[in-house]
């Protein structure tokens, strides 16, 4: 299998199971890696998702693959779309990274919610050395994460950085002790899970807007949200429950 999906309570753990290859990105593990998603998003009992990889995380796309592709090829086949399915996940999407997130790979955290990485890993952006770049929106979200200057640094030059160095730029959010993303990221997961599920969703869905729309636009949809979360009703028995732990016999 190429692909494993575990659950551990109310966190899915989506597993890229090639190791041989690094983890790279095939037809099959790609298609595999949407399925999973949809599968975790339509059950009730997920509140979060780590995605990580058996080994490493993933090192890029599968590049004997990719040698019988030409310009039709590429033209009908969308490589994208697993992209795109990542990147509306509903739910908070953790990456747990160890080894190599570099091509695909790195396309692949930049997606994600949360990423926390091993102190060894490494990250970066290659494909110029094969004369074409992201196909999967990878200088988009990596400008739009770490700014103009260094995205250019990383694509042009295509350079492999240090989980230091991408936790210092922006491009992850923390770095743990080699061996224990997978457990941090679970970890992490767990506190999200145990947040109300609608203040979770509309809290990802305001951070998300933040990077697509103009500050007067984020802040409408900041107070909208604001306000609906008053409405599902999660808020006042929570803070009712606040504050007796913080009264004096609580």
């Amino acid at each position: 299998m190429v692909m494993e999906i575990d659950r551990q309570g109310a966190i899915g753990i989506v597993t890229l199971n090639r190791p041989q290859a690094r983890n790279a990105l095939s037809r099959e593990l790609i298609t595999a890696l949407a399925a999973a998603l949809d599968e975790l998003e339509r059950d009730a009992a997920t509140a979060a998702i780590v995605l990580t990889g058996r080994e490493v995380f993933c090192a890029g796309a599968d590049i004997a693959e990719m040698r019988g592709i030409d310009l039709a090829t590429a033209l009908a086949e969308d490589f994208s779309g697993c992209c795109d399915r990542l990147a509306s996940c509903t739910k908070p999407l953790i990456a747990a990274v160890e080894g190599y997130a570099i091509g695909g790979g790195c396309e692949l955290i930049e997606m994600c919610d949360l990423v926390i990485a091993g102190v060894g890993a490494k990250f970066g952006h290659p494909e110029i050395a094969l004369g074409t770049l992201s196909g999967g929106g990878g200088t988009q979200r990596l400008a739009r994460a770490i700014g103009r200057a260094r995205a250019m640094d990383l694509v042009l030059t295509g350079r492999l950085i240090s989980a230091v160095e991408a936790e210092r730029i922006g491009l992850i959010s923390r770095t743990v002790e080699d061996g224990t993303a997978r457990a941090a990221a679970c970890e992490a997961a767990a506190q999200i899970a145990a947040h109300p599920i609608h203040a979770v969703r509309f809290a990802k869905q305001a951070v998300d807007r933040a990077v697509s729309v103009g500050l007067a636009d984020g802040l409408a949809l900041e107070r909208r949200l604001f306000h609906l979360s008053f409405a599902a009703g999660e808020f006042h028995p929570r803070l009712e429950q606040y504050l007796a732990r913080r009264s004096p016999g609580g």
